[in-house]
Formats: C-alpha cells, structure tokens, sequence
C-alpha cells in the first residue's frame, strides 16, 4: 500500500538549492560506456531545432479558441500543445535568462508555458513568488515581481510561445490577512475551504483582477487582452470533496473553527431547500442506520497475516480468534505502511457505510494506520487502491477504543483488505475487540438534530443515504464555485482565453458536474512520483520506484497514461498539464517517446512536461537539479525534438474507434471514480488503448450507464511487442520509426523503416526514435533526425544499496549519457550520409554507412559520443 502523496512543495526548494561545481573545477567521472553530453542550445538551423513548428509572434493572428472539440487559431484550424511548467522561482528570470529560456523552449519544440507557482509562499524572500518580501500578508501584488512576470510573457510570444496562466495554486493566507489563528490548522495551500469560504473567494477574485487586468509594459496588453495568453486555470489540484485521495467527502468534520460552523451552515441551507422538513429528512436518512449489531465481516477462521517490506522486521502473534493479535515491530524507516497486519477475502459493496471497531494499546504511544483496499490475493497483480478508509488513529498505552465509519467505494464486485499499519515506530502493539460490520452507530439524525434549528452536523457517521446526500452538496458547492469564478472572469474581467476551474482527475466523477461549463478538461499524473517516508519533501530521505512504466503495459492497464484516458471529456479539448517519470529513474528515456504516441492515438490536444529545471545563470554546470527537470536531463529533452515534432504536426494519427462512457445521472450515481465505471461496462475485454479513443460524456441522460462504441478501426500504427529482456513499444507511420523499450540482446523491427540490433548492455532499456525533417516519408527524405539514448544523470551521483534513491547525491554537471551498442538499418531510396551530432546540433564527425538492398545500416559507435544523428541526402 502507498501512501497518499500531498504535493505541498516542489523539487525548487529541495533541489534547486543544492551545492554545486563549476565544470572548470568538478572532477570529470565518466563510467566506462559513457560519455559527457553537457546541457546545450541547439544552433539555429540544426536538426535539433524544432522552432520552424512555432509561429512568432504567439497570438499574431489573434486568440486561440475551442471549435469541433478542439483547441483552434481563429480562422478554425485546430492547435495543438506541447508545453512545460515554468513555477516558482523559475517564472521570474532576469532578462538574460528569459531570453536564453524562450529561445530554448522554442527550438525544443515547446508552443506552451504553464506559469504555475507564482503565488508560493516558500520563495518569497529569494524573489521567487509574487509576493512583497516587506509585508506579511498575502493582498497586493509585488510590482517588481509581476513586471518579471510581464517581460517573461512577453519574451515567450516573440519566440511563438503562448502562456497559461495559473490563478490559485499555492497561495497561502495567513492570519496576517484578517483571518483567525485556526486558519494555520487548514490543508496545505488553504484547500477545499478556499471553495466555499466567502473571503477567501473574493480574495481569489481580486488576485485574479490583479494578475490579468495590470498592463503589461512589455506588450501593452494586459494579460486578459493579450492573445499570447491562451489558458487560464482557476484553482490548481483542489475541490471541496477532497484532493489527492479517492476517499472524496472525508475529513470536513475536522476543518478548525470558525470553518466548520461556516460549512455546516451551508450544509444545513442544502438540506433545506431539498427536504421539506426534519421529519421527511428522518424518514429517509434513518432507514438504513443500525446500533452496530450487524454481524462482524471478519470469518471466525479470518487469519491476520503480515506484510513486510524491505528494512524492516516485525513478529506477529495470532490471537485465539479473528477478533484479536498483536505484532511486534523491531526495525523500521518510519513509514507506517512498511509493516502491514491484514485480513483478505472480506466481502463489502459499493456506496454502503461501514464500520471498523476495536480497541488498541501500545508499548510507545503514536498513530496506526487503518485502511481497506482492494484484495491483492484475490486479484493478483491488481493496483492498489483504497475502497474507502485510509487514515490514522492515536492509540496510548492503555486500551483505547477506536471506531471509524467510512463509505465503501470502488469495490466492483471484488474483494476487500482490511489492514493495520503498524510501523511509523519500532513497538509492540496488542488488539482486541476488532470488528468490521455494516452500518453506522451514530448514523442518521441524532436527538436534538433539527433542520428547522439547522443543527445538522457534518456528518462522522453517517448512514447511507445521508453519505449520499453529503456527497450530492459538496459537488454542488463545488460547481457553485466553479460558475461563480468562471461568470467573474468572463463577465467582469472579460477573459475571452479558454478557463477551467481545476484538474478532472482530482475528486473522482463528481468532477465532470464541477467542470461541466469549462472550455476543456485537464488532468496531472506522474510515473512513479518520489516517495518521502519521513516529513513531507525530506530531500535526504526519499525513494523512486526506478521500474519502466512499459513493464506494466497489457490488454486493460496502460499505467498512468491508461488512467488518463479514462478522463478524456467527449466534446471537449483534452489537457494533460502535468506529467513525468521522475529522476533518477532509469528509465526515464521512454517517457517523451509513450507520451507522444500514446496521446496522438487518444486525440490529445496538450500535453505538458512537469516542470522545467533550473536553467540560465542559476545552473552554470548543467547539472539534473531535481526529481521534475526537463531541459537538463539528456533521456528527457534529447527527445523533446522527436517527440514535439510528432504530437503537434499529426504524424501518428488519431485511432479511429471510439469508446464513449456516458454516466448516468447524476454522473457518480453507479461509482465515484473513472476507473471503477470504466471496468463496470467493460470487465473483461481489452481496453485496446493504442487502438480504440476513450472519452466520458459529461452530460448525463439516462438513468443508468451507458458504453458506446462508433468509428472504425485502423490499422494499428503503434503496438507493444515481447522481447527476451522484456517489452518494447514500437511505432511506424510515413515519418516516423520509434522503439522504446528493452532493446538489448534483440533485434527489434519497428514495422516500418527501421530495425535496430541491439547486444545486451547497462539496463537493456533505450529509446531509437527516427523522425523526418522535410515532410518526406522517412524512404525518401532527405533529412532524417535519430536519437538513440538510455541512462542518463549527473557525474559522481550515487545511489543508495537498494538502487531507488540518491537521497542528496544527485552529483554535478555537466550531464553523462549512457551510449546504446546498436546497429541501426533503416529503409531509405538511396545511400545517404550520416552525422554525429554534438550537442548543439551542428555536425560533430561523418559516420561510416553502407547502403545495400535499400538499408541504409551504421553503428553507434564509442567515437561518436553522441545521442543524435542525422541522415541526409548526398
């Protein structure tokens, strides 16, 4: 089981504040098999530069619009986007280094920036926000700040870069800005309560005011007049339902005074204008609450069993029935789930409130987690997920008595795992009384409870039906907020850019009614984000799961970009604004190549790569400065230019069979998350995900759910095909050859024009990836770019003995690159010549080919110390 992440800081407090060397002094430690590759920018004119994709400047031809369902210039042909995030102290270069970044960005093919962070708290006093480092609170916006923020807007749109501008992201009151102490007790960044709260949205709206309306002197547009400015997000990764957790609804109960008064007045206001009295509410919301007599789902022959992960130990001893055990932990690294008493095979269902009681004592007092997810032994190799319950209970040295109701969820007709996680300390912990049971004790109005008096709590313990109505107000109010600051941005600011309120992916289904007058749909995911066992963002104590997201690809699961499919809104612009495979993953190189491919097969419309790196005067060696960089890791951005080039010029098309998911109403009636509805209407096909387009109608009309399929379906141009070391994913089209993937030890066909022939090496794991440059077929092109990369990171990075961390030895730049040992034939009219590139792009040494029976065949050779080729005409 994985804990929740809570993304409350970014790699620029971490990472981007490390000790570093200066080329001139730094030890040069390059392992055998490698070679220094230092970060560079591309001349103009060379193969690696992408920037001819870019009309400049961005919005010369007016404001980038939604038309047919997609993102469009303003004589209707459709755009699309590849982009980065630019947040926190990054969004605030000096003028040198915005016009170092934007010429950068530009030849890697990037059309977007995403300026996100630039209300943070934790870079105030280093000018990394645009808050005054003079003043407290958080109302007036630094003039010298947002003057940075205007020069760098305006230097991406003379490079034919458009902006997306982030309105609440990280801002953080205080009660310095007249509210009370409590306020410091809220979720980080003020989440779910900046929805309903009534000063905080109108300090939304002022910020908004502020930031879009201010003229930039650099343009002489105001951002809300400017066509550069594409994008406008509301509120980053929130809703009042919850965020970062499918256990949506939880935890209000618990918000600090005056908050929860506040949302309890709201919550009674709901109830009133749906139910005509107290008695009526009662009749409904009592018809499904009990004392807590049902049976106990735990089987007398239930047997509690451990799961253990590696460094840690722990005993467990069975009790004399499934009511009772205690566990010994003697080693562990602090992280709770990493010691694990569990009981399989209980059978629960989805929207029905449970109960789990028992009582606990401790040798050492501290907190135990209790969770229940899905059964990884009934369904092995099943990703974990929670069904309901997933939080923390503070258990002392004598008997404490623990209850906790959740709402199950996400069940789908399996089984379920009820788990103690007992190892956030070495200790000997005993339990007793434990019982699982459906129902609620305190469920359902409670004497003295009244809605004319409008005494209704939040509810703790609730009954079904009362959970039901819960989740019904917290969407509206969610929606309610959504309009509100959409109908402000529009009709008072005039914002005539596409707006959304937040991402779709956070809060589960109810997030299509919050978005449903949003121009577009946007999502975040990550492969394998950082792990921080300890406090949050601890840059000395952090693990990566370091495995490819390709091993995982099959017939019903893509990874996480299988999971982003299942949000795609029918009829609407489909936007992944942040996405990556975090360093110092060794694997990171298929990361641009699967994005690429996987969304020209779904009809993406704008894809961006989280973050950015620190660049410019703040990066003098070049070096990978954190987990999220993109412009200096050699595995990612050596294949920006590939990768931009095939997702904004249409050179994979778009599949052409489509699966439409359409909810019922409301549209988290059957199930409260994507995933779960997706494998309700279809539990044992494939999800052919290279194959067929999925996407969720947001507009509900039936009372139950619906799959439907239309299109035809095509030839398939990419695929996952077995190798000896493991899979490969392939794709082949008239301008493209790509294979990423375990390509040691094999040859792999790409299906189209080219073969690579690999011994095994390193990880067996790279990325060939071929791509023309004239609008040819790759056959007969007279200008063909081939980027051939594996590993890559800092020189003297050291790993930890169990290969996922480097905790804080991430090394110094300039950047080292693993070389591939393969030999490349690819199918051409005629000989050619080909070039090892140098890192700028010119052309670094002629390379030895031989042309026969139209192959055009040469090897990578130790000499090129190189990751580019490129293929041209004699």
């Amino acid at each position: 089981m994985h804990a929740i992440l809570k993304k409350t800081l970014f790699h620029a407090i971490l990472l981007g504040t490390l000790p570093f060397m200066a080329c001139a002094s730094a030890k040069n430690s390059t392992p055998d098999g490698w070679f220094v590759w230092p970060v560079a920018e591309p001349a103009a004119g060379t193969a690696l530069d992408t920037s001819d994709l870019n009309v400049s400047p961005a919005g010369a031809s007016g404001r980038i619009t939604v038309k047919n369902g997609l993102f469009a210039t303003p004589d209707g042909r459709p755009v699309r986007f590849f982009g980065v995030n630019i947040a926190s102290d990054d969004a605030f270069p000096s003028a040198a280094d915005a016009e170092l970044l934007a010429r950068r960005l530009a030849k890697g093919g990037v059309n977007i920036a995403r300026l996100h962070h630039m209300d943070n708290p934790w870079s105030v006093k280093s000018d990394g926000s645009l808050w005054s480092k003079d003043r407290p609170e958080h109302l007036e916006l630094s003039a010298p700040q947002l003057d940075k923020v205007h020069r760098l807007i305006a230097t991406l749109a003379r490079h034919g870069i458009y902006s997306n501008l982030n309105l609440k992201v990280s801002k953080t009151l205080v009660a310095a800005d007249g509210f009370p102490e409590s306020i410091a007790q809220l979720p980080d960044f003020n989440k779910r309560v900046d929805f309903y709260d009534r000063r905080m949205i109108e300090l939304q709206k002022d910020y908004a005011r502020r930031l879009l309306t201010t003229k930039n002197p650099y343009t002489g547009l105001a951002p809300v007049e400017d066509p550069a400015v594409a994008i406008v997000e509301i509120n980053n990764e929130n809703s009042l339902l919850g965020y970062f957790t499918r256990d949506i609804g939880r935890g209000a109960d618990r918000f600090p005074e005056p908050f929860r008064s506040d949302l309890q007045n709201q919550w009674n206001a709901w109830l009133a204008r749906h139910y005509a009295d107290t008695a009526a509410l009662a009749s409904i919301w009592n018809e499904s609450a009990n004392a807590g007599t049902s049976p106990s789902l735990l089987a007398t022959q239930t047997r509690w069993q451990t799961k253990i992960q590696p460094g840690s130990t722990a005993t467990l001893r069975p009790g004399q029935d499934a009511s009772e055990f205690s566990v010994t932990v003697d080693k562990t690294n602090g992280t709770d789930w990493h010691v694990q008493v569990s009981a399989h095979g209980i059978p629960l269902q989805d929207n029905v409130v449970y109960t789990i009681a028992f009582e606990a004592r401790a040798a050492t007092p501290g907190k135990v987690g209790v969770g229940v997810s899905n059964d990884d032994l009934a369904r092995p190799g099943e990703e974990w997920r929670s069904l309901g319950l997933l939080q923390s209970a503070d258990i002392g040295q004598d008997w404490t008595p623990v209850r906790i109701a959740f709402p199950a969820h996400s069940v789908a007709g399996g089984l379920a795992t009820l788990s103690f996680n007992v190892a956030a300390q070495a200790n000997s912990l005993e339990f007793r009384h434990v019982r699982l049971f459906a129902g609620a004790a305190e469920g359902g109005l409670r004497p003295g409870q009244s809605l004319e008096a409008r005494t209704i709590p939040i509810p703790g313990e609730p009954t079904t039906r009362q959970w039901a109505d819960w989740i019904a107000f917290l969407a509206d109010t969610d929606r309610a907020f959504a309009e509100e600051m959409r109908a402000f941005l529009i009709d008072e600011l005039h914002v005539k850019a596409p707006v959304i309120c937040s991402q779709i992916n956070f809060t589960g289904i109810p997030a299509l009614h919050r978005e449903q007058s949003m121009e577009f749909a946007d999502t975040h995911v990550y492969w394998q984000h950082p792990i921080f066992p300890g406090a949050g963002w601890d840059r000395a104590s952090w693990t990566i799961a370091n495995s490819p997201q390709l091993a995982v690809f099959g017939p019903r699961t893509y990874g996480e970009l299988g999971n982003l499919a299942y949000f795609r809104v029918a009829g609407k612009p489909y936007s992944v604004s942040e996405y990556d495979h975090a360093a110092p993953s060794e694997y990171v190189c298929e990361m641009y190549p699967e994005l690429a491919i996987f969304a020209s097969r779904q009809n993406w419309d704008a894809l961006y790569a989280f973050d950015l790196g620190t660049y410019g005067t703040r990066n003098p060696d070049g070096r990978i400065s954190g987990y999220f960089d993109q412009i200096n890791h050699p595995a990612k951005w050596s294949l920006a230019p590939f990768a931009t080039r095939v997702f904004r010029a249409g050179l994979i098309p778009p599949a052409g069979a489509v699966a439409e998911l359409r909810p019922g109403n409301p549209v988290w009636a059957e199930a409260m998350h994507f995933d779960i509805l997706w494998a309700k209407l279809n539990p044992d096909h494939p999800f052919d995900f290279l194959d067929c387009r999925l996407q969720v109608n947001d507009r509900p009309t039936a009372a139950t759910t619906t799959l439907v399929r239309s299109g035809q379906a095509d030839v398939p141009p990419a695929r996952v095909i077995a190798a000896p070391q493991g899979q490969v994913l392939v794709a082949a089209t008239a301008r493209v050859a790509v294979a990423t993937g375990f390509l040691g030890g094999t040859t792999t066909d790409t299906g189209g024009a080219l073969k690579i022939t690999c011994p095994r090496f390193g990880r067996d794991f790279a990325t060939v990836a071929a791509v023309t440059l004239d609008e040819k077929p790759l056959a007969s092109s007279t200008r063909v770019l081939v980027t051939v990369v594996a590993r890559a990171e800092n020189q003297e990075m050291k790993w930890n003995e169990h290969h996922n961390s480097v905790g804080t030895e991430w090394g110094h730049g300039p950047t080292i690159a693993e070389r591939v040992p393969a030999t490349l034939s690819l199918a051409t009219d005629g000989p050619r010549r080909v070039f090892a590139l140098a890192p700028d792009g010119t052309r670094a040494r002629k390379v030895k080919a031989t042309f026969a029976d139209g192959l055009l065949t040469f090897s990578v050779s130790p000499k090129d110390r190189t990751l580019h080729y490129e293929i041209v005409a004699k």
